[in-house]
């Protein structure tokens, strides 16, 4: 049996037990049989950036109000 990311649903995590395991229960669930050989194979690393422009994509706009109430808050918490 074979058992490739496209048979798999979005958003599977598995947990390594301490022993370096993971618990059959959670292979189990993924139709995966004791006995079973696995490859596993680890997240390609993110690009490397080399400017940041866009890099930042996706926050919410900030009035320069936000943006000083932010800085007060930030040195109060540095003074304390």
């Amino acid at each position: 049996m074979r058992v490739t990311t496209a048979d798999l649903p979005e958003g599977v995590e598995l947990v390594v037990d301490a022993d370096g395991s993971i618990p059959a229960e959670q292979l189990a669930r993924l139709g995966i049989t004791p006995g079973a050989h696995l490859h596993v194979v680890p997240d390609p690393a993110p690009p490397r950036r080399d400017r940041l422009q866009g890099a930042l994509a996706g926050l919410p706009e900030l009035s320069w109000e936000d943006f000083q109430h932010g800085s007060s808050a930030a040195s109060g918490d540095l003074t304390r």
